[in-house]
């Protein structure tokens, strides 16, 4: 039997749509800002927003959660840049996105941190808290801020939260210098 046209365009563009799948779902290296600030994500992560013109820019990373499955919650990682217009800017920004992080719903310091490079808290999305991680970085010329952010939910294994903590601990070090 002679497969027809029609039939072979259909299989050609299934082919096509899971070879794409395939390899978006294997990026693992971003970068932003004409490449001056590169990164690295697990490929299990999908980027669900990208700001790549202007000043900042970021990419927001939904992290797999299996615990958040058909909720409104979710596990979610951003690196945002910015153009610094002299090297001391730096500082005012890193105070600028801490001021901006207790305007935030239920803001409140997370006073088992113990990284004073970190400022970590908790916020009330919806009804869910969540626990908050930015970090903050110079890249060249850039500042980089890393947020993590993970809801507090009961059935969350203590082990997925440890593997989240420490693969936003990565991302944060593969930033390039």
């Amino acid at each position: 039997m002679k497969p027809s046209v029609k039939s072979l365009l259909l299989l050609a563009a299934l082919s096509a749509q899971l070879t794409s799948t395939a390899f978006a779902q294997e990026k693992t290296d971003y970068t932003l800002n004409d490449d001056k600030v590169h990164f690295h994500v697990p490929p299990s992560w999908t980027a669900i927003m990208e700001k790549t013109d202007g000043n900042p820019e970021a990419i927001a990373f939904q992290v797999p959660d299996p615990t958040a499955q058909g909720s409104d919650d979710s596990a979610t990682v951003t690196v945002k840049s910015r153009l610094l217009k002299t090297p001391e800017q730096f500082d005012s920004v890193v105070l600028e996105e801490r001021l901006h992080a207790k305007e935030q719903a239920g803001y409140a310091l997370d006073i088992s941190n113990t990284d004073g490079a970190v400022n970590q808290y908790f916020v009330m999305r919806g009804k869910t808290k969540y626990l908050v991680r930015d970090s903050f970085h110079r890249s060249g010329a850039y500042a980089v801020a890393v947020r993590c952010q993970r809801p507090l939910l009961e059935k969350t294994p203590p082990a997925w939260n440890a593997a989240f903590d420490g693969t936003c601990a990565g991302v944060t070090a593969s930033l390039s210098p």
